[in-house]
């Protein structure tokens, strides 16, 4: 008990009532803090786009058989058809500032939401060591660009893996960095946002611009037609790999209110990131198409390589002249940097919130992001990603589970609600709350989340698998993704029909935005992080720097 009392977090005032469901990271984001504007969100996602992760699975198309301009659109259509239920379950953050998992108490029960927390938390901490491992690798990179003696370190692991001593090290410097980037306040990493997306469009350009010069050309991957497997079919591998690069993100459709949460007004959060997130993706597939189908010409195996740091560590195989040193070494440093800042702002976050709201009196955010770390190395992610279709394979069969829970909450949100949240009964657990139900779970939630996933589920069990899975159950598990957001939805909204919550369903649109802190939304600050409001404008909050708030930082 001593142990426990001594790693409990700082929760004044919190009593009894509240204590199983508070603390002060999950409460509505301060005044002060909601600083992240329509640019923000524009510039995230045209940053968020530019990592390694992403590059690799907009390959899987042209691995697959289509052709350039086939997986092209698999790309745009698909991260479209995943744009409208992020940005749909991003709107309760915007307008409450609250995370996911608090508004998830809303449509699963205060109790009830642990479930679907745990859910994500899950498949949170498996991207977070797959993108410290792409971390690692450019940084890796980088290193081998100043000497070559770390691809000689060593190496430990089998073959069948990508993991190699050299790697290791770059994995660990990688997990450090991101480690210590966690005690940054997460309001304050706007301006970082910015940069990333001004240093990846100075990276892409400068590799995308060398890769075509050396090649002297775009090589032949454009010009070549779809390549079929015999006895596939080309319609199917498109559907396929359309909502392969959907369940990509299926991530993003559960955790955007942790993102939006920040958001100075709640429209700001809103068609940038329709645009944005879709454009951006398409923009980084596009170039890197253009880029690996080049590397067929330049590479000396004559084929084309689909990892962008394989590309640049070849280079250096070929030519380890000092020109092309320093022309990996930036390159990689800059996909190191935006590999990091996804890292923590797409998965730590996410990952911090789970783990604060599934025990709030002992671990906060910046704990829990620490938690997603140490385990994201614990699970050897390396494994994970031996080969394209693996990790995709993975993806997909994981958003069946993840996608009927955005549908519920979709479903409650738009349908049920209208738009209204009692936020004092999101964080309380008297038997007489709104979001109590029955001891503290919302049958319809946890009815609609089931039955959002059984049209694809025969299909999940012939990708463990199962034999005797018919034809149709196969190419029905393709869709997945949307059928699980659509049959959540309307089920969770059908089910309310019949049996109406407590409070009714809602007749009219009704957003109630916080105007400040605490369970009610309704207190003021001293100041945060050293920032305290002194006036208000029409077109805003002006904040400054108090004496007080200067000292308290010093």
């Amino acid at each position: 008990m001593g142990l426990f009392s001594k790693l409990e977090v700082e929760r004044p005032d919190v009593d009894p009532e509240h204590s199983s469901l508070v603390n002060k990271d999950l409460l509505p984001v301060p005044r002060e803090n909601r600083t992240w504007t329509k640019w923000t969100y524009s510039l995230f996602w045209f940053g968020e786009c530019f990592s390694v992760t992403s590059w690799t699975v907009a390959a899987t198309g042209v691995t697959a058989g289509l052709a350039w301009w086939e997986a092209w659109i698999c790309v745009i259509l698909g991260h479209f058809i995943a744009a409208v239920p992020t940005v749909m379950t991003g709107r309760g953050g915007a307008v409450y500032h609250v995370p996911f998992p608090v508004l998830a108490r809303s449509s699963f029960g205060v109790l009830g939401a642990y479930w679907p927390v745990f859910n994500r938390e899950a498949m949170t901490i498996v991207w977070t060591g797959v993108q410290m491992v792409q971390t690692g690798n450019c940084i890796y990179t980088m290193i081998l660009a100043w000497t070559m003696g770390i691809s000689k370190v060593h190496d430990p692991f089998s073959k069948d893996v990508s993991m190699t001593g050299g790697r290791l090290i770059g994995f660990s410097i990688a997990w450090l960095i991101c480690l210590a980037c966690t005690f940054i306040p997460i309001h304050k990493f706007r301006k970082v946002i910015y940069y990333k997306s001004v240093i990846m469009s100075i990276c892409l350009l400068a590799f995308f611009g060398w890769s075509v010069s050396r090649a002297g050309g775009v090589g032949k991957i454009v010009h070549q037609g779809a390549q079929i497997p015999k006895g596939k079919s080309h319609g199917w591998i498109f559907i396929q790999q359309l909502f392969i690069q959907a369940s990509n993100v299926v991530t993003f459709a559960a955790n955007n209110a942790d993102l939006s949460r920040y958001a100075r007004r709640p429209n700001d959060a809103l068609w940038t990131q329709l645009i944005g997130f879709t454009c951006s993706y398409g923009m980084i597939a596009f170039f890197g198409i253009l880029i690996t189908s080049s590397s067929g010409i330049t590479l000396s195996t004559g084929k084309p390589n689909w990892d962008p740091l394989g590309i640049l560590a070849s280079y250096l195989t070929e030519d380890y002249s000092s020109s092309n040193r320093a022309g990996v070494f930036f390159i990689s440093a800059g996909f190191a940097f935006a590999q990091i800042v996804t890292v923590i702002l797409a998965n730590l976050i996410q990952s911090g919130n789970d783990a604060a709201a599934l025990l709030p009196k002992n671990i906060s955010v910046r704990r829990g992001m620490i938690i997603a770390m140490v385990l994201g190395f614990a699970i050897t992610p390396w494994n994970l990603t031996k080969t394209s279709f693996s990790f995709t394979t993975y993806l997909s069969a994981y958003a069946i589970f993840l996608s009927s829970i955005v549908g519920v909450l979709i479903g409650d949100y738009f349908l049920v609600r209208k738009g209204y949240l009692d936020l004092r009964s999101l964080f309380t657990t008297d038997k007489n709350g709104l979001y109590y139900y029955n001891f503290g779970f919302n049958w319809r939630g946890y009815a609609a989340y089931i039955i959002g996933m059984i049209p694809a589920f025969p299909g999940f069990l012939a990708v463990c698998g199962v034999k005797g899975v018919s034809v149709g159950g196969t190419h029905l598990y393709y869709f997945s993704f949307p059928v699980g957001v659509v049959f959540g939805a309307v089920a969770y909204w059908g089910l309310s029909l019949l049996s109406p919550p407590p409070g009714g369903l809602a007749t009219s649109w009704k957003e109630v935005e916080p105007q400040g802190t605490g369970i009610n939304g309704d207190e003021g600050t001293d100041y945060i992080d050293g920032v305290t409001p002194y006036a208000s404008k029409a077109e805003g909050d002006v904040y400054a720097k108090s004496a007080d708030a200067e000292e308290k930082q010093l």
